[in-house]
């Protein structure tokens, strides 16, 4: 139902449309980041872009489609970050190829920490569609583990793929989101990188 709206929707291929859609989004982001998405209504936003609310509905059914946009541009972020550090990593020591995904992904996770924060005050983080964002980078990391580790048998490959996802959003969320003030971010990758560096290490 969900799909069949958006279709229904413009799909802005000029510059000026997709500039308009830019402003309904930014506009979003900050009202939900201050406000709450709950408090936050598409008149609001309409209003904050400064365009009628019958303009906003031109490009937007509603506010959930608003807010599975903003899902989708965080999530496409965060595994744009994470696939290019592993392309990246193919030559680097498995440590330090951790260290350069979880430096990527705390990085977006802090420069969009207020939407994370709105969107997460709604849902769990699979809510949010980090049970889907895992699958993907479960393929990801399984194809750099082989090129790692050589040939491994199915279930061991997927086992050492799943701890290292499942540890590397976990550690992205707890140092980009809600580290203390009093502990070093860096410091914090580092030593998280360490630890899975020495793993897959006894395990080559």
């Amino acid at each position: 139902m969900a799909e069949s709206r958006a279709n229904s929707r413009i799909r802005p291929k000029q510059r000026r449309a997709k500039e308009t859609r830019d402003r309904i989004l930014e506009s979003a982001t900050q009202l939900f980041a201050d406000r709450g998405v709950d408090d936050t209504s598409t008149n609001r936003i309409a209003a904050h872009a400064g365009m009628s609310i019958g303009s906003l509905y031109r490009y937007f059914a509603d506010k959930d489609e608003i807010l599975a946009e903003l899902r989708s541009r965080l999530l496409a972020e965060l595994e744009e970050q994470f696939t290019a550090a592993v392309l990246t990593g193919l030559s680097l020591d498995p440590g330090e190829s951790f260290a350069v995904s979880l430096r990527g992904i705390v990085h977006a996770l802090i420069e969009h920490r207020a939407l994370v924060r709105a969107l997460a005050a709604r849902a769990a983080l699979d809510g949010l569609g980090f049970g889907e964002l895992e699958r993907r980078l479960l393929v990801l990391t399984r194809a750099y583990l082989s090129h790692l580790l050589g040939p491994l048998p199915d279930d061991e490959l997927d086992v050492k793929a799943y701890v290292m996802v499942g540890v590397g959003l976990a550690s992205s969320v707890r140092i980009g989101l809600d580290a203390p003030a009093n502990l070093d971010r860096q410091r914090l990758v580092d030593e998280t990188a360490a630890m899975v560096g020495n793993w897959l290490r006894s395990a080559s």
